[in-house]
């Protein structure tokens, strides 16, 4: 089985609601997913989260993925898939940003051969894949900047990340790190492929060098260690940095392969497809 990974999409930076056509989706993806038609498209897209910030083209993307290119799509969410973006999400949620995750993951799980992993595992032709949104924590500034307490990474997060105003329903930038920690628990024995939205590792030799000493870095990693070092994954898919990464711990392939903003992509020109072969 051949599988590929992407994400951090942004959808609605690249295509207007209204121009949210099967013909343009298919149009900009396709010289993506096929290379410039130099590459065999796998059997299986991951999409590590961030896919958009309206879950009806969010859904109707991921239906075009797997009707023209993917037998199977699976993703997690990212923090931009809590986001209410505007006054419209904010009163067709309720101000809860957790009703418009459950919203987008019932869309999704109700399509046949898409699906969004919530601390469940599904299996294909006898892989098992496993995911959950995941997020950050304090690890890294435990490791690199000890000096500092949880409340100052508070204030930093409140600077630094526009999850503090746009996510709903949350008042510390750790709140949801508990709740999917519990999901990894329940699965990070029994899966052949992990999938998170977060990088797993806070050491910096597993961050691109420019964010080096950077305590942001707090908002973009968790401590994974304990699910890596003793579960069953030979590959561990994430996304949230836009920064292609690939590095390896014990047996375990770390992969990263974002699409990110259209000025990072150039509007998809420079995105080169990562996959592996399980």
């Amino acid at each position: 089985m051949r599988v590929d990974i992407l994400s951090d999409l942004h959808l609605d930076f690249y295509f207007k609601l209204h121009l949210t056509t099967h013909q343009s989706v298919t149009t900009f993806f396709k010289p993506i997913f096929t290379d410039n038609n130099s590459r065999d498209i796998g059997d299986v897209l991951i999409i590590a989260g961030d896919i958009g910030h309206y879950n009806h083209q969010n859904i109707e993307v991921l239906k075009i993925f797997q009707k023209e290119f993917y037998r199977y799509v699976i993703c997690v969410l990212g923090n931009h898939d809590y986001y209410l973006i505007d006054s419209d999400a904010r009163y067709s949620f309720e101000n809860n940003s957790f009703k418009r995750v459950e919203n987008i993951k019932t869309l999704i799980n109700n399509e046949e051969n898409i699906y969004c992993l919530d601390g469940n595992i599904i299996e294909i032709d006898g892989i098992k894949f496993g995911g959950c949104d995941s997020w950050y924590d304090n690890s890294y500034m435990q490791k690199y900047f000890a000096i500092f307490d949880k409340n100052y990474i508070n204030l930093l997060w409140k600077q630094y990340m526009n999850d503090s105003r746009l996510i709903y329903g949350i008042k510390n930038f750790d709140d949801i790190s508990i709740i999917e920690k519990e999901k990894l628990n329940k699965i990070y024995q029994s899966c052949d492929v992990m999938i998170t939205h977060v990088n797993p590792s806070f050491d910096e030799q597993h961050i691109d060098r420019k964010y080096h000493n950077n305590p942001s870095n707090s908002f973009f990693t968790f401590n994974g260690s304990s699910f890596y070092q003793n579960g069953s994954m030979k590959y561990w898919v994430f996304g949230h940095t836009h920064d292609s990464i690939e590095y390896k711990i014990g047996n375990i392939k770390f992969l990263c392969n974002p699409l990110g903003y259209p000025h990072e992509s150039e509007y998809g020109d420079t995105i080169k497809m990562k996959s592996f072969e399980i």
